[in-house]
């Protein structure tokens, strides 16, 4: 079967594929300890700086923005001006939006850098992957992303005891110097030991449907973080909301009729892909809370070092990059079907076992059973989610099929963090009111990981992060029906092997197959 997409080399001499897949995994690794070191650096910014809650919420949030809405448009420019050219960019661009970090001194500046540094990592992330696609074929090509997303895993995993450990030795700038050191070496040595390649069929960037998607996303996520603040009937919330509205619409009616969408709105009706797709936002409403939010949590209502909740959340990240290396087992043994639900149903127990052991005081010991199912939970969906997702579609829309993919699950990603922090402002600051003498003013001190001893603020505080934990718990928890329905053998489907030359193993039929009536 002739490939879809030729790859023209510019004439470098070509270094070996390893090269390409090392420096990558190095650059990918980056980009997640840069994302849930912020949680970490949180209470050292709001000790420095003072910033208001919804200030403070756009140090994680500005990197998630911009991160998610340029993925797909950063695909696009990869194929056509040069994948190395892209990642080259995209890494140093990271790497010094990340030094900036460590020497801004106002809020505005930090959330701007962040907010920089996000674009740099859409960009590494989607050229990164475009490189090793290129490189590696077949058999080669699935054990090279199977790197590609341990890589991936490892920095989600071991991010906050990185950041944790460097928060506790230089203080909270410490946090974004590992992604900034880090990042200017792989732009180093990525430069000479790198190929190009391009695509020449790549079609021209979309444009309108990148504007539209980008600033309607910031205009949604603006007003579910700027809401507790500003009232969530003012102008400025209710009219980003109807902007966001608008310009959702607009979107859908260009890339309906672009000639090439970024967006591949005929993906929208294969119920399988979106039913995947669908979970993968809902668990960022169980990831973001524990990996961003409860060092926040633990700082301000039992005064831990950034170490220490470091050190306790690796109860939920390890399970998280042990249990990828298990999928060839689980593979054999249960269908993706039965995988997916089982680890929804892991994901949202162990969340709400979690809702009933936190609080004020709770030891490690109590923490561990629940951080470890819903670890467990999380790691057994990053086995079969991005396969299921792929394979849910036909084979000449893989591609596209992996780009919407990953901005679903990125949106998700930004949509959990602004969600999350909003609710913690919004129910933290409701019930210190007429409890305290200046309920706002706790509330900002709360939300930013400073500790007290107050009780009923402990209290508000807790209560605040139940809801959060409760909404990640459901959302995993509603996915479950959606699963079972939308993944359930196919009456009349045969079940015959069926294989590509870019396959690495037979893929069922049923698995491969369009969905030609939804």
């Amino acid at each position: 079967m002739t490939r879809a997409i030729q790859n023209q080399r510019t004439g470098n001499r070509q270094r070996p594929a390893w090269l390409t897949l090392l420096i990558v995994s190095l650059a990918v690794f980056n980009v997640p300890v840069a994302l849930t070191g912020a949680g970490v650096a949180l209470p050292g910014v709001a000790e420095q700086m003072h910033p208001g809650p919804q200030a403070l919420q756009w140090v994680v949030v500005g990197f998630n923005v911009t991160f998610a809405s340029l993925m797909l448009a950063f695909g696009t420019i990869a194929d056509r001006v040069g994948r190395r050219r892209i990642f080259l960019m995209g890494i140093s661009t990271f790497a010094v939006a990340s030094t900036a970090c460590m020497f801004v001194d106002s809020i505005l500046l930090l959330d701007i850098a962040r907010a920089v540094g996000g674009i740099g990592a859409s960009a590494t992330l989607t050229s990164g992957s475009a490189l090793i696609a290129a490189r590696f074929s077949g058999h080669e090509r699935i054990r090279a992303f199977s790197i590609f997303g341990t890589a991936i895993g490892a920095g989600l995993a071991f991010g906050p005891l990185i950041s944790g450990a460097m928060a506790s030795l230089l203080g909270w700038q410490g946090v974004f110097a590992i992604p900034a050191g880090f990042g200017l070496l792989v732009a180093l040595v990525a430069r000479p030991l790198l190929s190009e390649s391009r695509n020449p069929d790549a079609h021209r960037l979309d444009w309108p449907g990148t504007l539209t998607f980008t600033a309607g996303l910031f205009l949604f996520i603006f007003a579910l973080v700027e809401g507790p603040a500003l009232g969530w009937v003012s102008p400025g919330v209710l009219g980003s909301l109807l902007a966001f509205v608008a310009l959702m619409a607009l979107f859908y009616a260009v890339e309906k009729r672009h000639p090439a969408p970024m967006f591949g709105l005929s993906l929208l009706r294969h119920s399988r892909f979106m039913a995947v797709s669908l979970a993968a936002m809902a668990l960022a409403f169980s990831l973001l809370p524990l990996l961003v939010l409860m060092p926040t949590y633990f700082s301000a209502v039992d005064g831990f070092s950034a170490l220490h909740s470091g050190m306790v959340l690796l109860l939920f990240t390890t399970p998280m990059v042990l249990m990828p290396l298990f999928a060839h087992v689980t593979n054999r043994l249960l269908s993706q079907r039965t995988q997916m639900i089982i680890a929804m149903l892991l994901v949202a127990g162990g969340m709400v076992w979690l809702s009933a052991v936190i609080g004020s005081g709770v030891s490690v010991g109590a923490l561990a059973g629940p951080l470890l199912v819903t670890g467990i939970g999380y790691g057994a969906t990053l086995a079969v989610l991005d396969g299921a997702a792929i394979s849910s579609v036909e084979v000449n829309k893989a591609g596209m099929a992996a780009g919407m993919y990953n901005s679903f699950r990125l949106t998700g990603d930004t949509a959990a963090s602004a969600v999350g922090g909003s609710l913690l402002v919004s129910i933290t600051a409701a019930q210190l009111a007429g409890k305290v003498p200046h309920p706002d003013t706790v509330t900002a001190q709360l939300n930013g990981g400073v500790h007290t001893a107050l009780p009923v603020a402990t209290t508000a505080f807790t209560s605040a992060f139940h809801v959060v934990i409760w909404v990640g718990a459901a959302l995993a928890l509603i996915t479950v029906p959606l699963l079972a329905r939308a993944l359930r053998p196919r009456p009349g489907l045969s079940t015959v092997v069926v294989r590509s030359e870019d396959a690495a193993d037979p893929v069922p039929a049923e698995e491969a197959a369009s969905e030609q009536v939804s």
